[in-house]
């Protein structure tokens, strides 16, 4: 099974204009058993010559902004924690008496 991955946006930094330039966000990674979230932050490149509106941002809008932008090197980060966390997860429980 491979891992699936979200990326949720939880801050938008914006200029004086209110034109979006950085956008900190997480990524969870889940094979499905486990999963690990991890932050992120990323610059955004030179707005287009007609930026949306901040008001009228969407959630999806901006995700597809980070996944074009940094999406393939957090889901591979993302998969490293993820397998150093499985790593680290104890597989026994209690005491040995």
């Amino acid at each position: 099974m491979s891992n699936t991955y979200t990326f949720t946006p939880i801050n938008l930094l914006s200029n004086s204009l209110g034109i979006v330039v950085a956008v900190d966000f997480t990524v969870t990674v889940s094979d499905g058993t486990n999963s690990f979230i991890i932050n992120g932050h990323t610059a955004l490149n030179a707005p287009p010559a007609t930026p949306v509106p901040y008001a009228q941002l969407t959630q999806a809008e901006v995700v597809s902004w980070i996944e074009a932008l940094v999406g393939t090197q957090m889901q591979e980060q993302a998969d490293a924690e993820l397998a150093a966390y499985i790593k680290r997860t104890p597989t026994t429980n209690g005491i040995p008496w």
